[in-house]
């Protein structure tokens, strides 16, 4: 016999799940976004307010997994409903290392009146755009359970390889062009590095929806599963 209270307990346990993910999801958005627009109009006092708001993105981080824990502990959750579980631990963790690499980008606007001229020689701004879309498109999807727009977003994540690439060329040649600006032109190599990050992490969350949807597990897809290595 079903026992229709604790399926009900336990829905309402997942819906306080799916608030704080959303909570979380909108809290690092703004954080990516206050961290490009730092760094584009060089505001220090907006990439001052993104660093200090990381206090509350690890705050919300530590109440998912709480609350994941909590329904562990009370519920036996099967099939989908323990696939989002799991997906919503490791959803968390992406989010929050996406916090972290806003975090890092907005550090970087103190340097950006030395190199400023540099940036306009990269495609780090046209890439960071490029990976809050990505961010964005993989958080509509985990919300919706949409299979199809996160399979998108895989697809949406090279354009971020690329620029990413396309920046690191252009850098190594200000290197010979600029050698006395070796310090600056690490910091734009590191700013690069932390814009497609953001953009990976989102592929994860993307990848993450497929799993919770389909019950398919897509990351590194040449690695053979447990049931296919016997």
């Amino acid at each position: 016999m079903v026992d229709l209270r604790k399926n009900r307990h336990l829905d309402e346990e997942l819906a306080i799940l799916r608030r704080l993910l959303v909570e979380m999801s909108e809290l690092v958005d703004e954080q990516v976004a206050g961290a490009i627009d730092a760094v584009s109009n060089c505001d220090l006092d907006l990439a001052r307010r993104v660093r200090e708001r990381d206090d509350e993105v690890d705050a919300l981080e530590i109440k998912v997994d709480r609350q994941c824990e909590r329904i562990l502990a009370l519920f036996t959750p099967v099939a989908v409903d323990l696939r989002l579980i799991i997906a919503a631990v490791k959803v968390n963790t992406d989010l929050e290392r996406i916090g972290e690499h806003a975090k890092n980008l907005a550090k970087k606007t103190q340097h950006l009146e030395r190199c400023t001229d540099l940036i306009g020689r990269t495609k780090i701004r046209e890439a960071a755009d490029e990976a809050r879309k990505v961010l964005l498109e993989a958080q509509d999807a985990f919300l919706k359970q949409d299979k199809i727009r996160a399979r998108e977003v895989l697809v949406h994540d090279e354009r971020v390889d690329r620029l990413h690439d396309e920046s690191l060329e252009s850098i190594a040649n200000l290197f010979s062009e600029f050698p006395d600006r070796t310090k600056e032109l690490v910091h734009l190599v590191n700013m690069s590095k932390s814009v497609e990050r953001i953009a990976d992490h989102a592929t994860n969350i993307a990848e993450l929806v497929i799993f919770l949807v389909e019950g398919i597990d897509i990351r590194h897809g040449n690695v053979p599963r447990p049931a296919e290595a016997e």
